[in-house]
């Protein structure tokens, strides 16, 4: 039989399929032994969580000091690239280097009882007697006998879990194949000896580490690091609409004006030239534009080898085509803060990130967002009028702050939308009146129960954060309502629930779901648009707005129809603008702004796990504050 590496590492993490209770309670989450199961002899991206104890520069820093120590082979371009945030560490790390710079630096590690378990594994029998019963698991002729063989698992401990899967997942890293997953590398083993030999190995040296001096002999190491998951990919969660939300009313009946406030896009990035996001007077809306994608390489400890430092500023001129040379010196400056324990110098930063609105972007995506929420079609240089059908957005006269969390492609890394939040929050603390008042993440980033609490993620908090701060944070529920499913009986295809995205799933965000641009009634909420509840059971989307051919802008001064809740979220993001600008003591509580636009949504008689409080209105919003 075939082993899929999948199948593997859920058996050793939760248990035979009758018996799925319980987790491995090691701090490596389950999306990371699975992408290392796949592909064990690359190279994973990972975000690693430091202690609470723990800041993170000094713990970016030991963990790329001790990887440089250990010298695995690298190809040419392929680097660990740590890099720190505020309270967060991202790192492309072999397994190897998981395995023995990493995990010593967790609590769990250091606990006395696994350290003196893990001496049994390596110089004793137990490993022999694990790795056994795994392997004839592997081997069983047909899916009884291995359902027979899975039962032995039930009485696996969380440490012969993380040991099994270690020790397969480096086994299977070894082998001259490098194209083998875990899997399939176990199939072929026939007796554990050269497991446990190769375990032995990597382990030994990590039990023999001499402690910090922090440490004496009767206390455990200082914990570094609390847990490591995927640095997790984000994809986008892609005529008549402001009418349908009575945009367009509410403006005309209460005299909205927007020019006032600012609102952030977070998306692939918004084309400064098109003429929609210029005001009457043809001046653009777009007040600054900042470039993230390379967030990684400018915050990188790489930075602190000079021939890096220079090659990476040769990549980032690509961008940014005015960096002179001696820009070298502030990367190395990111680059010693984090060994000093000093937070991001956003000011720095900025340097680097800081780009000229009229860019050119690589994706549509962000300029169609960005025309729902703040589209001016009336005039063209204030002289002609635009030869489109495109109405006005929520709010024509806006204006917008660019961050290009997705510029190089349609996904990036949950890293990058990190640091961009963490610097909007920068950008407000420099004042005492909040200079952004709001966010869109029309960005979808689906959960895996078995790695995080629901609303928990490193992105969610990060939101949870920005509200906190007093920035309304709108957020697409994603495009997963419905799917297909492979079982061992055939094709399955329905509607699912629990599907909202991150970082929808975060409380303070105001999640929104897709319905039609002008018949919500008749078709109530779009087959496509993620289903409630949150995996803890809250009601989740907030609300339901147009989502379905919605029309805006497209760069080159292009327009189109483009489908899904990320069309849904800019006309909340709309409607919670012009509540501020009508009433400025609503400026600052993005609850209050929350809690109006969802107790005055229309009812649209459909599942509230499907529909949350219904369709968006912005015009009742305004009638009830």
């Amino acid at each position: 039989m075939t082993v899929s590496s999948r199948a593997l590492v859920e058996l050793l993490l939760l248990g035979p399929m009758n018996d799925r209770r319980q987790l491995q309670d090691s701090p490596v989450l389950g999306d990371v032994w699975i992408a290392y199961a796949m592909k064990p002899a690359e190279p994973i991206d990972l975000l690693i969580t430091p202690h609470k104890t723990s800041p993170a520069g000094p713990v970016a820093d030991r963990i790329a000091r001790q990887i440089g120590e250990l010298k695995l082979e690298r190809e040419k371009g392929q680097r660990a690239d740590v890099a720190y945030l505020q309270g967060l560490v991202a790192a492309r790390l072999f397994f190897e280097e998981l395995l023995r710079v990493v995990v010593p630096m967790t609590q769990w590690w250091n606990d006395r009882k696994v350290q003196n378990s893990l001496k049994d594994y390596v110089d004793g029998d137990r490993l022999e007697e694990t790795m056994q019963a795994v392997i004839e698991w592997a081997n069983a002729p047909s899916e009884d006998a291995q359902t027979i063989a899975a039962d032995a698992f039930a009485e696996f401990s969380s440490l012969d879990r993380y040991i099994s899967l270690a020790a397969v997942i480096l086994w299977a890293a070894h082998q001259e194949d490098q194209s083998l997953g875990a899997g399939d590398a176990l199939a072929r083993l026939k007796t554990p000896q050269p497991v446990v030999t190769l375990l032995g190995r990597v382990f030994k040296p990590i039990l023999n580490k001499p402690k910090s001096k922090k440490a004496s002999a009767a206390t455990a190491e200082e914990p570094q690091v609390w847990q490591v998951s995927l640095n997790r990919k984000a994809m986008l969660a892609l005529e008549r609409s402001v009418p349908s939300v009575k945009g367009d009313a509410a403006r005309t009946l209460f005299n909205v004006k927007c020019d006032k406030i600012r609102w952030a896009v977070l998306d692939s990035g918004i084309d400064g030239s098109h003429p929609v996001f210029k005001d009457k007077e043809g001046k653009s809306r777009i007040i600054k534009a900042f470039d993230f994608s390379n967030i990684r390489q400018i915050v990188s400890l790489d930075n602190l080898n000079d021939a890096t430092a220079k090659e990476r500023l040769k990549e980032l001129r690509k961008v940014r085509k005015d960096l002179k040379a001696d820009a070298v010196a502030d990367l190395q400056k990111l680059a010693q803060d984090a060994q000093d324990d000093r937070p991001i110098n956003w000011q720095l930063v900025e340097r680097f990130i800081e780009i000229d609105p009229k860019t050119e972007t690589k994706s549509g995506h962000g300029t169609h967002v960005a025309g729902i929420i703040g589209g001016y079609a009336g005039r063209d240089n204030g002289k002609k009028k635009l030869e489109t059908n495109f109405q006005d957005g929520m709010c024509p006269d806006i204006k917008f702050y660019d961050f290009r969390v997705l510029a190089k492609s349609l996904q990036d890394t949950e890293f990058a939308i990190i640091a961009a939040l963490q610097y909007l929050r920068y950008l407000n603390d420099r004042n005492t009146y909040l200079t952004i008042h709001g966010a869109n993440l029309s960005l979808s980033i689906p959960h895996d129960v078995r790695n995080f609490a629901c609303g928990r993620t490193p992105i969610c908090n990060e939101c949870e954060r920005l509200v906190e701060s007093g920035v309304v944070v709108v957020a697409a529920a994603g495009n997963l309502g419905y799917q297909r499913f492979e079982t061992k009986d055939g094709s399955y295809e329905g509607y699912t629930a629990f599907s909202v995205t991150d970082p929808g799933n975060a409380d303070g965000v105001i999640t929104v779901g897709a319905t039609h641009r002008y018949r919500p009634h008749t078709y109530g909420v779009s087959f496509f648009s993620s289903r409630g509840p949150t995996g803890d059971g809250r009601l989740k989307p907030d609300l339901v707005a147009p989502g379905e051919r919605i029309e805006s802008c497209l760069p080159d001064k292009g327009w189109g129809e483009l489908d899904g809740t990320s069309m849904a979220a800019p006309h909340v993001s709309g409607a919670a603008a012009m509540l501020m600008a009508r009433y400025d003591e609503l400026i600052g509580a993005p609850r209050r702004i929350k809690k109006i636009l969802c107790e005055s949504a229309t009812d649209l008689g459909r599942e509230r796990s499907f529909q949350g409080h219904g369709m968006l209105d912005v015009l009742r919003a305004f009638q009830s504050t």
